[in-house]
């Protein structure tokens, strides 16, 4: 766990990881599942006439389709979902294409499955990208002089900006039923800026294309995944820290900084033993319902957290119930996610 000092104030944030269940419901029965491309062109010289006219040739989009399946690959890799497999062919789909080709079928698929010994295909089916520059005057400051004569001045100079963009199709199809399981659309940009004197500095200086369109196609390949797939996720929780009338608050706080957090709970237990205002003792009450969450128990962690309101009038202790009940569903989701089928 990752602590972090908030400045200023009596509080500091802990960084719990957590694993998020997946956004659709996948059948239980695909446990192995196979990666494979379907952008090849069906023909390439009009994949390279298309490449001219929109300016995105043939080569630069698939480093930037590679890209974006080594994203799928290595994120589904970290989810404790499913075993990935990755086809070695590419098949024929939807290069440079807005809409998805027909889908593959049944034959296609079990065929698939049965050459790679997986229980569904995961396919990108269609991308297309775009890298749109624009330019425009700006000030920018430049050091001149050496030694005692340094000095910073404003000059002219140029802002060149890019903009990358990619729009990427996936289709998850399950060989038992021939149905498509899943088909999504995705739309992913960045910006990336440089500055300089004159423009063709400023270009120099800027993200080439190809690594731009690689880039935010794995940013595409990375939010499909959270689609299909439990990812673990970083959340942060914030506990009270310092108290004038109630010592038991500050030494659980420096229990739970050093990751003690049974100690922690005692110590703030303790402290609703002692006099104190409500407004206390409501902390007291969210610290020991934060140490709970961390110790797993989310249960005892929005009783305390609902007694926080409800007996001291604490009010974020009832924002924090809340999110805790949230929590305990979104777990009993990622349970029924991650569990085997019964003939396993």
């Amino acid at each position: 766990m990752l602590f972090r000092s908030v400045l200023g104030s009596c509080t500091k944030n802990v960084s719990l990881t957590r694993l998020m269940p997946a956004e659709i419901n996948v059948p239980n029965h695909i446990q192995r599942l196979l990666i494979v491309d379907r952008t090849k062109p069906e023909s390439q010289g009009v994949a390279i006439i298309e490449g001219i006219l929109t300016g995105e040739m043939p080569f630069e989009v698939k480093n930037a389709i590679d890209g974006t399946l080594a994203s799928v690959q290595q994120e589904l890799s970290t989810s404790p979902r499913y075993e990935i497999v990755r086809a070695n062919e590419r098949l024929t789909g939807g290069l440079f294409s807005q809409t998805f080709p027909n889908p593959l079928n049944r034959g296609m698929v079990r065929t698939l499955c049965m050459r790679y010994r997986t229980d569904a295909v995961l396919t990108l089916e269609k991308f297309s990208s775009d890298f749109v520059l624009t330019d425009k005057k700006i000030t920018i400051k430049k050091e001149v002089g050496k030694g005692e004569n340094a000095r910073t001045i404003e000059v002219p100079g140029v802002m060149v900006e890019g903009v990358a963009t990619v729009q990427v199709g996936f289709r998850l199809y399950d060989p038992e039923s021939g149905s498509i399981l899943d088909q999504d659309d995705l739309v992913k940009n960045n910006l990336w800026s440089a500055e300089a004197e004159t423009k063709t500095q400023a270009m120099a200086l800027l993200i080439e294309k190809a690594q731009a369109t690689r880039y935010v196609g794995q940013m595409a390949g990375a939010a499909y995944v959270r689609r299909i797939a439990p990812m673990y996720l970083d959340i942060n929780r914030t506990f009270y820290a310092k108290s004038k009338k109630n010592s038991y608050l500050e030494e659980g706080a420096r229990h739970a900084e050093v990751d003690e957090w049974t100690d922690a709970i005692q110590s703030w237990e303790k402290g609703l033993a002692i006099s104190a205002d409500e407004k206390t003792y409501g902390k007291l009450c969210y610290n020991i319902a934060l140490g709970h969450e961390v110790l797993g128990d989310l249960f005892l962690a929005k009783d305390w957290a609902a007694k926080a309101y409800t007996r001291y009038g604490f009010k974020q202790g009832r924002t924090y119930a809340a999110e805790l009940e949230r929590r305990m569903l979104e777990d009993e989701l990622l349970q029924r996610q991650l569990s085997f089928p019964q003939n396993q």
